[in-house]
């Protein structure tokens, strides 16, 4: 029904969470939100975002929250310009402003001001195996793709597998791609077990 997007990355502030500048203050029953954010995905096309705000500016850690915003007809929010990318096209990557938007008070996911960076945490060991898993599938597609062009590429009357530097080669990719496929399983054993932490 509703097109998510995670709308926390600010300019300055994309590896620094604790960096972030949108504010959102608490007036009677609402929220008033101020800010920008960049490179968020589904950024044009999103219909609720999980709005990472600062709720207290005195605090870097425990001073974020996440507020859930719904974008149709929100007063005082736009959609900036859609980035130009590399790969991944079939999602944009836009930038979103807020001035003076309103919403709800009980937006507030959790309940609690504060809470945000435990809740955008919580789920870290998870979303960095995804990323973990496709690479690794990434480096056996790669090395399989390699040896079958090496062993059908001639060069001076022989197959490219049959030069020494190339099995050296072959082998080095292949023993990396090895230790990554393992030590990707066990991190999956892990999460399973709910032992995966966040470094």
């Amino acid at each position: 029904e509703l097109i998510g997007a995670i709308a926390m990355t600010e300019p300055g502030a994309g590896s620094d969470l604790k960096g972030i500048r949108t504010r959102a203050v608490l007036e009677g029953g609402e929220y008033v939100i101020n800010g920008s954010k960049i490179f968020i995905t589904n950024g044009s096309i999103a219909t609720i975002l999980m709005l990472v705000v600062r709720t207290d500016p005195n605090d870097r850690s425990r001073g974020l929250s996440i507020l859930m915003v719904e974008t149709e007809g929100l007063k005082g929010y736009r959609v900036g310009r859609v980035l130009d990318k590399m790969g991944m096209t079939a999602q944009d990557t836009s930038e979103l402003y807020f001035e003076d938007v309103r919403v709800p008070a009980d937006c507030l996911l959790g309940g609690a001001e504060g809470k945000g960076m435990h809740q955008l945490m919580g789920d870290l060991p998870y979303e960095r195996l995804l990323i973990a898993v496709a690479g690794v599938a990434a480096m056996e597609g790669a090395l399989d793709e390699t040896i079958k062009y090496v062993n059908e590429r001639q060069v001076f009357g022989q197959p490219v597998a049959a030069f020494q530097n190339t099995k050296f080669k072959l082998a080095e990719a292949a023993t990396h791609t090895r230790v990554a496929r393992v030590f990707v399983d066990r991190c999956i054993e892990q999460l399973v077990k709910g032992e995966l932490d966040t470094e």
